[in-house]
């Protein structure tokens, strides 16, 4: 599945935000200012019918066109970032998380 570069983003970001087991507002508000509402709510529809395998499998197949370069990479970090700082709490599990996404996305 071929997602354009904001969709993938949001991919990235609702990954992020839902790995504790919930999305919160402040999540959601962060991926509206990045991404668009529009984007947002097709992402979260599709997200919303995956599995952790299914969206690390889009992640994945969608990475070299939209991370290939270390400019890229800094800045899907800086929306991965923000996500983990929205509700102004880091878990372990959004650490590992975090770890785990930079790894893959290298």
């Amino acid at each position: 599945m071929t997602l354009n570069k904001e969709e993938f983003k949001t991919l990235v970001m609702l990954y992020a935000a839902n790995i504790d087991g919930n999305i919160q507002s402040e999540e959601v508000k962060v991926m509206l200012e990045r991404c668009g509402f529009d984007t947002v709510e097709k992402m979260e529809k599709l997200f919303a019918k995956m599995s952790d395998a299914e969206a690390l499998a889009v992640i994945r197949e969608n990475k070299p066109l939209y991370v290939s370069t270390e400019g890229d990479r800094l800045d899907l970090f800086a929306d991965l970032c923000a996500i983990i700082e929205a509700d102004e709490k880091c878990t372990p599990i959004e650490e590992q998380m975090v770890r785990t996404l930079r790894r893959m996305l290298n």
